[in-house]
């Protein structure tokens, strides 16, 4: 499963990459134009009529601007509709290249700087989500120890023998786990919940779980101002037979 897997992802995140590649370079140079573009106010003077697939009119406008005494026309790229169509004799700021006054466009920071961000964050935030999951899932596999003996059972295949019927052996050894949070139990009936602290540990180069009876306290502030780690008492005939060392009862 996880190939496909692997392949839906990339299926979705290669096209979001180069959309965010894209935009990028459409936002680098809309905001290079706004820097090194001189502005002029150019006037409506035409209104070109057009009709888009419903049959509604649409006006595409033609700007005059004057640049260093030299009277210039500039007809938009885009056709309007509806209350956005500007009327003649509306006033517009246009950019301008300097080395080249009719290389001009309209001066809009919706259309130059507020679509391109919009574009832009939308990929981003999908692509960290994907990235974020994909930590997570990694960080569970990671807790899931990957080497057995041929045949063995791994300790987290069943549930973890109550604590109540541990019998320390006499040559029970001690393992310093790390702490991997607590476990809350459902609600009872008086609405109160108990904790019991999951910790994990190496035995002989296998990695096992832990976990504690259960308490009426969560301990997690405790066991952080200890470094996060948990003492477990093994028995090292049987690493399912355990005990966790739980903080001291006030």
């Amino acid at each position: 499963m996880a190939r496909p897997l692997g392949c839906l992802k990339a299926f979705f995140a290669v096209p979001l990459i180069l959309t965010v590649v894209g935009v990028s370079f459409w936002l680098f140079g809309n905001v290079t134009r706004l820097l090194a573009h001189d502005t002029v106010e150019g006037v409506v003077v035409e209104l070109e009529q057009s009709f888009d697939s419903d049959g509604d009119d649409l006006y595409k406008p033609t700007y005059e601007y004057v640049v260093a005494g030299e009277t210039y026309r500039y007809q938009s790229r885009v056709s309007y509709g509806g209350l956005l169509v500007p009327d003649i004799g509306d006033r517009r700021t246009l950019l301008y290249n300097p080395d080249n006054p009719r290389d001009v466009q309209v001066r809009s920071m919706l259309v130059m700087l507020g679509l391109p961000l919009i574009l832009l964050v939308v990929p981003l935030l999908i692509l960290g989500a994907m990235f974020w999951a994909s930590v997570r899932r990694r960080r569970r596999e990671t807790e899931i120890p990957m080497q057995l003996s041929p045949g063995a059972t791994p300790p987290w295949a069943s549930e973890v023998p109550s604590q109540s019927s541990w019998d320390p052996p006499t040559n029970h050894t001690s393992v310093e786990a790390m702490f991997m949070g607590t476990e809350p139990s459902q609600m009872d009936d008086k609405g109160d919940v108990r904790y019991r602290v999951k910790a994990r540990g190496e035995i002989d180069g296998t990695q096992y779980r832990f976990r504690s009876e259960w308490l009426d306290e969560d301990p997690t502030l405790y066991y952080m101002s200890h470094g996060n780690k948990v003492t477990v008492h093994v028995d090292p005939d049987d690493p399912t037979s355990y005990e966790v060392e739980l903080p001291p009862t006030e």
